[in-house]
């Protein structure tokens, strides 16, 4: 999802992580990790993936060290602010990131993912609008996009959504995601780069540092 429309706040509410939650983008800069143990369903791994941004599969922002991370989920839970709390629109939103996705890399837009219309405790509907909920599922659910109401902060929605995602996993092959090796550390040029470790008495840690560990 965009910055700023819940995720962290939903890896704090189905998991025991902890993920910095403030009231500004990028708040996330690298993943966090935690694990859904529910009721009687197996438990699997959630990754708060970085807001991205229109222009992230050219490299804006952080946008490839953020894409790649996408690349190891096989489930993608797309977070979108129904609310439009920030003046966006939900449906152009999802749009937006999918093109990002398939510019990326065309598979990732075709793996399976769920829209969690969050923040819908903050939802006004006026006596002439369309509840913005509604519109997402006429969008999306006709292509196979399953729509969940849910509010990240009262958890309203929540187990439901993650009932259908451990289905959709039950589904699919358990076999790791394998990537290519990026940096052979037994080359003969890796071998001559230095790496240095060095004590630090005030915080009694050991630094370890150099081209080759990194």
């Amino acid at each position: 999802g965009f910055p700023n429309v819940g995720k962290s706040t939903l890896l704090s509410r189905v998991s025991n992580a902890r993920p910095e939650i403030a009231n500004y983008h990028f708040t996330t800069i690298n993943p966090h990790l935690g694990v859904v143990d529910i009721d009687d369903i197996k438990s699997f791994v959630i990754a708060d993936i970085p807001g991205l941004i229109e222009g992230a599969s050219q490299g804006a922002g952080l946008g490839h060290d953020f894409l790649r991370h996408i690349e190891r989920t096989r489930v993608m839970i797309h977070i979108v602010d129904a609310a439009s709390t920030e003046g966006r629109d939900p449906i152009e939103d999802v749009y937006a990131i999918n093109r990002e996705l398939e510019r990326y890399n065309a598979e990732l837009a075709k793996r399976p993912q769920v829209i969690a219309a969050n923040k819908t405790d903050a939802i006004c509907v006026t006596d002439n609008g369309e509840d913005p909920v509604d519109r997402l599922k006429k969008e999306f659910e006709p292509k196979g996009f399953k729509v969940f109401p849910i509010s990240a902060v009262s958890g309203k929605g929540v187990r439901e959504m993650l009932y259908y995602v451990r289905s959709v996993l039950d589904e699919m092959d358990d076999k790791p995601v394998v990537f290519e090796q990026e940096y052979d550390v037994n080359s003969k040029i890796a071998a001559n780069l230095p790496d240095t470790v060095e004590y630090d008495q005030d915080e009694k840690v050991y630094r370890i540092e150099g081209p080759r560990i990194e």
